[in-house]
């Protein structure tokens, strides 16, 4: 472990050497952990959705063996080992940061050690003992007036160098050496950037939290996962309230970090599969009309057609009928013969007008037939 100490220290010295601000260093180590643990999370969250999905099958498997609880214990095992999820994935962001709070917790502790006070409260009493005085408790003032003893970081690092022999670890208006119930000691308006810090770890851990249920309001989550995720938003600020500051602040922007994460994950995981989902069903739709349409253009083509060729022998027929009308005028036999020859050549002229123009020549008389002759 003291390895691992270590490796934390010679990052926030790095980030240091880069930014000489105490609560840049924290924020930068912050982010980059958090980086590292970003595929971990895009697991897990990916293990939630499956989840999700899968709840129905889930539901009737715990319906039919309901009166049977090893069998149930089995028969969901075997459903998560052939269906390759985890039921405890989406607790993973939340169980990942741990570990990670703990080594950052020592190495921050390590990082403002104090000069070595064994057998203060020892000599305090007995001084008090000596001047006659009673006995009061050892304060905590004295201690915190003891200069830095940094642990886990190069000697030859300008992080060392500057909490070497220095009593307070200063950033953004705050001791980050402090807890926020220390500074609230020292007057209300010295703990307000430290209350502020509290706020905000708890408002993002609520956002995260609304960010994760909002995804799949239908799909019921695991009871295990909704229970921590119910949890976590109010601990985190509970305990923060006795922690150094400086881990403190390393809630706040791991929680920001994550309520951007959630939103990127929301819009892209979540974001392409309910697209994905909808083009699907915008496809079969658009298909379907394009048939419709299709058949309807050309049923209407068709019906044009047969319309258009229906007019032509209705124009056809109409010339031929003007054309046989003068010669039922003839009374002769001669006359008839005459009109019905008059008629065949009217009436192929009466065919090609109308299928040019529409309309039928009048026939020639059969009088004007006789004169010619």
């Amino acid at each position: 472990m003291e390895s691992i100490f270590s490796a934390f220290a010679w990052f926030l010295a790095l980030f240091y050497s880069w930014i000489p601000n105490y609560g840049v260093a924290i924020a930068m180590l912050t982010i980059l952990v958090m980086i590292i643990t970003t595929p971990l999370i895009l697991k897990s969250t990916r293990s939630m959705m499956v989840m999700q999905q899968m709840q129905p099958e889930i539901k009737k498997i715990q319906a039919r063996y309901k009166d049977d609880r090893q069998k149930l214990n089995e028969e969901l095992l075997k459903f998560y080992k052939d269906n390759e999820i985890s039921p405890m994935g989406g607790c993973l962001p939340l169980l990942i940061q741990m570990p990670v709070f703990i080594v950052l917790y020592q190495v921050l502790r390590g990082l403002t050690r104090r000069v070595s006070d064994e057998g203060g409260p020892t000599g305090w009493n007995t001084g008090q003992l000596a001047l006659g005085q009673t006995p009061v408790e050892y304060p905590q003032s004295y201690k915190l007036s003891l200069p830095f003893d940094p642990a886990y970081v190069d000697h030859n690092s300008s992080l060392y160098q500057s909490l070497q022999g220095s009593t307070t670890m200063d950033a953004f208006g705050m001791n980050l050496a402090l807890s926020p119930s220390q500074a609230l000691q020292q007057g209300l308006v010295t703990a307000l950037p430290y209350l502020l810090l509290i706020v905000i770890v708890g408002v993002t851990g609520y956002v995260q939290q609304k960010q994760i249920q909002g995804r799949n309001k239908n799909a019921d989550p695991n009871p295990q996962q909704q229970m921590l995720m119910k949890v976590m938003p109010i601990i985190l600020p509970v305990i923060s309230f006795n922690l150094p500051a400086g881990l403190v602040l390393y809630f706040a922007v791991s929680n920001l970090y994550r309520v951007g994460q959630q939103w990127w994950i929301s819009r892209s995981l979540y974001g392409d599969a309910a697209s994905a989902s909808g083009s699907g069903k915008g496809g079969s739709g658009k298909g379907a009309s394009g048939k419709s349409g299709s058949g309807k253009s050309g049923s209407g083509k068709d019906g044009s057609g047969k319309d258009g060729s229906g007019k032509a022998k209705a124009a056809v027929g109409a010339g031929a009928a003007k054309a046989d009308k003068p010669a039922k005028a003839g009374p002769s036999a001669k006359d008839r013969a005459a009109a019905a020859r008059s008629s065949s050549r009217n009436g192929s002229g009466a065919k090609g007008s109308s299928s040019g123009d529409g309309s039928s020549t009048p026939t020639l008389q059969p009088r004007a037939r006789k004169k010619k002759k």
